[in-house]
Parts: C-alpha cells; structure tokens; sequence
C-alpha cells in the first residue's frame, strides 16, 4: 500500500504541516519561561492536517489510525527519555507500549 492510501486505519487520511508555526511557543515570553523551567528545547508542536469530520465516538479509531499513518510515522517527533535526543515515531515504534 503507497503511502497516504486508505487502509486499516478507519478512512483517515493525515497530512503533515511543516510548516506550520506555533507563535505561543516563540514569543520571548514564553521563551524565558521555558528557558527559566529547563524546559527551552524540550518541547515542540508539531501540526497535522485530516480529511474527515472529527466524529468523538470515533475517538479510538481516530487515534490508532493517526499513530499507524504512514504520514505520521516519520513526522511526528518524540523526545527519547534515554538520551534527550528528538527522535522519530518511526525510529521509536519498536519501542513504544500498547496502547
């Protein structure tokens, strides 16, 4: 299956948004808070775009199919806890609990 098809994810669609910006996170406010917290770098936004009505009884499949997107996987960035690095869901899944 190509990337971006539909499949066993419930008929979503996700489409990473690189480029979009979070100005909550760059004011120099905030910025001081986070840097004063320890927290500067350590958090991140990330946006993703989908194509169907978010439906709240749905809510489960929604939330598998968007961690089993194949435009999720080497997108959504997470901090590993052993080395503080950024790392990808892709890289990490091997890892990651069931949900």
């Amino acid at each position: 299956m190509a990337a971006g098809e539909f499949g066993d994810l419930g008929g979503y669609y996700f489409r990473f948004l690189p480029q979009k910006t979070f100005q909550s996170l760059s004011s120099q406010e905030i910025t001081s808070r986070l840097r004063q917290w320890s927290m500067l770098g350590r958090i991140k936004a990330q946006a993703f775009s989908f194509d169907q009505t978010f439906q709240a009884y749905r809510k489960d499949d929604f939330v598998m199919a968007f961690f089993k997107d194949p435009n999720v996987i080497p997108n959504l960035k997470l901090l590993s806890d052993s080395s503080g690095q950024w790392i990808t869901l892709g890289f990490a899944s091997g890892r990651l609990r069931k949900i």
